[in-house]
């Protein structure tokens, strides 16, 4: 479904530093229907490379395909009309503050092409449906609890029947049980839908739930690949320290009491500092 075969990106120079490559390289498969998760540390790269799938970053060189479409070929409209089929959900929720619920996602429609006020109204209304948001349809973003913005944000990504969804760290600004909310939404619409999801985060967790398949980023390159099944199996040896956390048990921290002998050792080495 999504093909990126040897993706660049490089920023110009700007006052007192060179050029920055954010993205080296890359090729990567997505096959359709399936939600692959790209993580990296901050800095990796990672939402500059999910920007080159819709191309709201083109890159400096390599080949970005959706579908059977080759967007780095095409013109300014063509690519307009291509992005109607990929849906994208940002970190800060991007509603417009004096839109209603419904109206902000009529506003994915219009931007879409969809003249017919009655269907845009109909398809807005479905869309909330979807992320149980019917009730608060007339509610106005400064009325809505941060997971509830980011229903109607997913919301206005679906309702123009995008084949495609793009997630830019879609639960940062999120709590743990609504972080597992909005994760079950995305797990619905792409079970139910058929659609391909692609998710940047550097939340660990937020990969373990709903991942088919990784993608660890290290200084723009992807370091390696695997399937989320891998993670369950047991025998899986990840070469990433990301990857080694993913196949842990989460956080760990050492409270055991030091040891007189290291109680020793360390004061030696503090007496060494003031000295």
């Amino acid at each position: 479904m999504i093909s990126l075969r040897h993706v660049t990106t490089t920023f110009a120079a700007t006052r007192g530093r060179g050029p920055v490559t954010a993205v080296y390289d890359v090729s990567l498969e997505v096959g359709r229907g399936r939600i692959q998760g790209i993580i990296g540390f901050s800095g990796a790269g990672k939402s500059t490379l999910l920007r080159n799938i819709n191309l709201l970053e083109r890159p400096s060189s390599g080949e970005v395909q959706v579908g059977d479409t080759v967007l780095t070929g095409l013109g300014d409209e063509g690519l307009r009309r291509a992005r109607h089929q990929i849906g994208m959900i940002f970190q800060g929720f991007n509603l417009v503050n004096n839109l209603t619920a419904a109206q902000n996602v009529e506003l994915a429609l219009k931007f879409a092409g969809v003249r017919d006020r009655a269907v845009r109204r109909r398809r807005a209304a479905e869309a909330l449906e979807i992320v149980d948001l019917s009730g608060k349809a007339s509610a106005y973003p400064a009325q809505l609890s941060g997971g509830q913005k980011q229903r109607v944000a997913i919301a206005r990504a679906l309702a123009p029947e995008p084949e495609v969804l793009l997630c830019d760290e879609p639960t940062s600004a999120l709590d743990p049980f609504t972080t597992a909310s909005v994760l079950q939404y995305l797990a619905d619409v792409n079970r139910e839908f058929g659609i391909t999801v692609v998710i940047v985060t550097h939340e660990m967790e937020v990969i373990k739930a709903l991942a088919d398949d990784v993608a660890v980023m290290e200084d723009g390159r992807v370091v390696e690949r695997f399937g989320a099944q891998d993670l369950l199996s047991g025998s899986f040896d990840p070469a990433t320290s990301i990857g080694r956390y993913l196949v842990s048990d989460g956080i760990s921290v050492d409270r055991r009491p030091a040891t007189d002998v290291e109680s020793t050792a360390q004061s030696e080495a503090l007496l060494e500092v003031v000295r």
